[in-house]
């Protein structure tokens, strides 16, 4: 079909450009021997006129970054409800305290796709039933004491993680962690969350959410849930679906299929199976 590629935005103009042509010319043709033949005329100008501008309006740009835009929304909130729906369902008999653990910089910017998710899990923990108690920050800006240069600091850094974790280490059912974690086993054993489990409360719990793939995480961490679970992106998924031409399916678990995939103590091996390099741990 000549226009199965054209936006439905796009087409409606054509239609009514062609509509308007089409008036526009009856009018002209009609105009002395039919009363009201020009006003019809000057109809169909206007609708060829406001055609034109139209055209302008939905433009095959402007349409793709709408559509981009609602897409990036829909695979945010599938993210979100998949996590929230998870820590709903493993803390249901007594509901979930939840803190996040985010780099200051996506904190303080609420068009991060990271602050996006994060919001999103709030309000979805809310409507479950739910509560979260506070978002700790990482990755600050401070002076370097030997150059005395402004840097950030590292958010992954086992130092600052562990004093950051230690702060509601008695306190919340999971950590929903944004930043990652460091990159070497003698690091992740220094953080007393994911080493030391709170033998009188049953807590301390992680879920890792990543969106740059192969983790540094101990497989052991998941096996005995202090990695919890993992939703992480797939990395192939841009090449397989197209943001800017493409819709974003409406339901969010198929929406999410599409771009993420979710590891936890019972799907591990499997996973591992068919993609024995995600994990690095040296």
């Amino acid at each position: 079909m000549i226009f199965a590629n054209v936006e439905l935005p796009i087409l409606a103009v054509y239609i009514v450009m062609v509509v308007g042509f089409i008036v526009m010319v009856w009018g002209i043709k009609n105009q002395n021997t039919k009363s009201n033949a020009r006003i019809v005329m000057f109809v169909g100008v206007a609708m060829v006129i406001g055609g034109v501008v139209g055209r302008f309006c939905v433009s095959p740009e402007k349409s793709e970054d709408a559509r981009l835009a609602k897409n990036a929304r829909i695979f945010q909130c599938a993210k979100a409800e998949r996590a929230a729906s998870y820590i709903a369902e493993r803390f249901q008999e007594n509901g979930a305290t939840v803190a996040f653990l985010i780099d200051e910089t996506s904190n303080n910017d609420s068009s991060s796709d990271n602050y996006r998710v994060m919001e999103e899990i709030q309000k979805r923990l809310e409507e479950k039933g739910a509560t979260w108690t506070e978002v700790l920050t990482v990755g600050e800006m401070g002076t370097d004491k030997k150059t005395g240069e402004e840097r950030m600091e590292d958010p992954t850094d086992a130092a600052i993680m562990k004093k950051k974790l230690d702060q509601v280490y008695d306190k919340v059912d999971i950590v929903v962690n944004f930043v990652g974690l460091p990159s070497s086993v003698s690091d992740l054993k220094k953080i007393t969350f994911l080493t030391k489990k709170n033998t009188s409360t049953g807590k301390n719990n992680m879920l890792l959410m990543c969106d740059i793939g192969l983790p540094y995480v101990e497989q052991d961490m998941l096996k005995k849930s202090r990695v919890c679970a993992i939703i992480d992106y797939i990395s192939d998924a841009g090449s397989t679906f197209d943001m800017q031409k493409n819709s974003a399916p409406k339901d969010l678990s198929e929406a999410f299929d599409l771009f993420y995939f979710f590891i936890n103590g019972d799907t591990l091996s499997e996973y591992i199976g068919e993609n024995p390099n995600y994990f690095i741990t040296k």
